[in-house]
C-alpha cells in the first residue's frame, strides 16, 4: 500500500480524550506490514522513558529483526528518536512523518504570510513538494534563500524556527529515497490507531481511572491486533 494522502487526521479526534484519560498518542506503538494486513498494537500509560524498552521488547517478540525491510515513521518529537537510539532497533530507514513536517511548514506560513494569503499557500505547497521530491539539501537552500528576503523580526523568527526544526531532523527527511523504495512516508496508520485504541473509553457518562482505562484499551488493542483468541487460549492453558 502506497498512500498518496495521509489519514493522520483520523487521530486528531482523540487528543482531548486521550489527554483526559492520561493516555497519550505517543504511548501507542503499532507494528504493521506494508499491505496493512497484519497489525500489532501496544498501549501503555508509562512514562516516555519506558517507551524504548517497550518497543524493543515487542520487536523481539515479533521477530522484527528478521523482516526484509524495517521502517519507522515517527512524528519528529526528539524524545522518540532518543528512545530509538538508546534502545537501537535494526532499522532499514527512519523517517519524519510527512504530515507533521507539513504542520510545521504551515505554522511558519501563517506567521510569515497570514492565514489565507494565496502567496503563502503557494509557498508552502511548493516547499512541501520540494521536500517530497527533491529532498532535504535542495529544500534547505530554498529556505535559507527565502529567509534572507525577510525584513520583519517576527517573520525571521518564524523562519528560524522552521530552519531549526528541519535541521535537527535532516537525517529523517529522506522522502525521495523512501518513495523510490516503495516505503511509506507517513505515520497515518499509527495515528489512526490512537483513535481506535481509546474507542471503548469514550462515550457519554464514561469516567475512568488511569489503571482501568489502560486495561480496557489493552483489550481493544489485543482484539484489533487479531490476537484475541490466541491470547485467551494461551492464558486459559496457563491457569488450568
Amino acid at each position: 500500500m502506497k498512500p498518496q494522502t495521509f489519514y493522520n487526521d483520523s487521530g486528531h479526534a482523540v487528543v482531548e480524550a486521550a489527554r483526559f484519560y492520561k493516555i497519550a498518542p505517543s504511548d501507542v506503538i503499532v507494528f504493521y506490514d506494508e499491505a496493512g494486513k497484519h497489525w500489532h498494537e501496544v498501549l501503555s500509560r508509562g512514562k516516555r522513558r519506558t517507551v524504548g524498552a517497550l518497543l524493543r521488547r515487542e520487536a523481539e517478540r515479533l521477530g522484527f529483526r528478521h523482516a526484509d525491510e524495517r521502517i519507522a515513521n515517527v512524528d519528529g518529537a526528539s524524545w522518540i528518536r532518543n528512545q530509538l537510539e538508546e534502545r537501537p532497533l535494526p532499522l532499514s530507514g527512519l523517517g519524519l512523518d510527512f504530515y507533521h513536517l507539513g504542520e510545521n511548514v504551515h505554522r511558519c506560513r501563517r506567521l510569515a504570510f497570514g492565514e489565507t494569503d494565496p502567496a503563502g499557500i503557494t509557498w508552502a505547497g511548493d516547499l512541501m513538494h520540494s521536500f517530497k521530491h527533491q529532498g532535504y539539501e535542495a529544500t534547505w537552500e530554498k529556505l535559507v534563500t527565502w529567509r534572507a528576503t525577510l525584513r520583519s523580526p517576527g517573520k525571521r523568527a518564524a523562519a528560524d524556527r522552521l530552519l531549526n526544526y528541519v535541521s535537527e531532523r535532516r537525517d529523517m527527511i529522506n522522502y525521495p529515497e523512501f518513495m523510490s523504495k516503495g516505503w511509506q512516508i507517513g505515520s497515518g496508520p499509527t495515528e489512526s490507531r490512537c483513535k481506535t485504541s481509546t474507542s471503548r473509553l469514550k462515550g457519554r457518562g464514561r469516567r475512568w481511572d488511569t489503571t482501568h482505562a489502560e486495561a480496557v484499551a489493552a483489550l481493544t488493542t489485543l482484539y484489533e491486533s487479531r490476537q484475541w483468541h490466541i491470547y485467551w487460549g494461551t492464558a486459559s492453558r496457563q491457569t488450568t
